[in-house]
Order: C-alpha cells, then structure tokens, then sequence
C-alpha cells in the first residue's frame, strides 16, 4: 500500500472517532492514557484538544516533549496512532474561536480562564492498522504500518521485527 493510500486511511479512520487516548510517560517511566476529544484533524497532521495546564498529562507532556494520541474504530476493526511533539497554546483568541459551549462542564472559568490551554500535536510519527481496509502488513495482522515524517513527507515501514535493521 503506498503512503498516500495510507494517510487517506488514517484520516478516514480519526474523522470517525469522537474521543481518543492520550498517551503521556510519567517520571517513572509509566505510560498514563486518559480520553480525550479532539478537535479536526488539520492538514499538517496536527491535532489540538483543550485541558487545563496545570493537570498531570500537561506536566508530563512538557517534562518528556511527546504525546501520543491513540484513535480505536471497532467497526473496521482499526486503530491510528498519532505520535509528535505537543504544544501548549494559551492564545485566548483561539481558545474563543474553537470553545464550545459543552466545555464549560470541564473548564469552568471559560477560555479566558489563563488555566485553560489547548494541547496540539505535531505529529512526526503514525501507525495504522485495520483489518476491515486491509491494512495489516506481514506478518498478516501481527504488525502495523508506519509512517514517519521525512522532511516534508513521510516513509513507509511496518512495526514487524522482521522490518528492523
């Protein structure tokens, strides 16, 4: 499958996903996963979602400089993984323009609240697999496809052990 098949699945995929994981490693070296909803994919492949800064996924974030959002789809069996470098914005100009009214359950204070920041991922690193789009390469279904930024597009390789050099 070539890279540009494989990118139009993983955005098919995360446009049909409300809520996803994001993955932080703590000091300990533990991995932590909670929910969280993100807002539309954009064109570069980065992905923002509002938390309030001072929460341990932040802190984590800032201390290892990588986030890992992880979309499941049970319907075609698949999942994506958006892996990069997050950036924590406190630009009240945007905060207004992507705040949504259900927000003001978790951020109480609104997005002029200096505790509420959008998180956007730059993503450097993507994963995919799907059963239902075929996307399983060899080993069929033990290994995902991969796709890492390479200037300013991406290379294939798979997570299969027999792809490592």
């Amino acid at each position: 499958m070539d890279t540009a098949a494989l990118l139009a699945i993983a955005r098919e995929t995360i446009d049909k996903v409300a809520f996803c994981f994001a993955i932080t490693v703590g000091e300990n070296g533990a991995a932590s996963a909670r929910v969280v909803q993100t807002g539309k994919l954009r064109d570069d492949w980065s992905v923002g979602f509002m938390t309030e800064r001072y929460c341990r996924k932040v802190v984590e974030m800032e201390r290892a400089g990588r986030l890992t959002l992880a979309y499941q789809y049970d319907p075609e069996k698949a999942y994506v993984t958006l892996t990069g470098r997050p950036v924590i914005i406190d630009d009240v100009a945007l905060k207004r323009s992507v705040w949504n009214p259900d927000a003001d359950r978790w951020h109480r204070g609104g997005p002029d609240d200096p505790n509420v920041v959008i998180v956007r991922l730059i993503t450097d690193r993507i994963e995919i697999w799907s059963s239902g789009r075929d996307v399983m390469p060899e080993p069929k279904g033990f290994s995902a496809a991969v796709l890492e930024r390479d200037g300013l597009g991406w290379r294939y390789s798979t997570t299969s052990r027999r792809s490592v050099a």
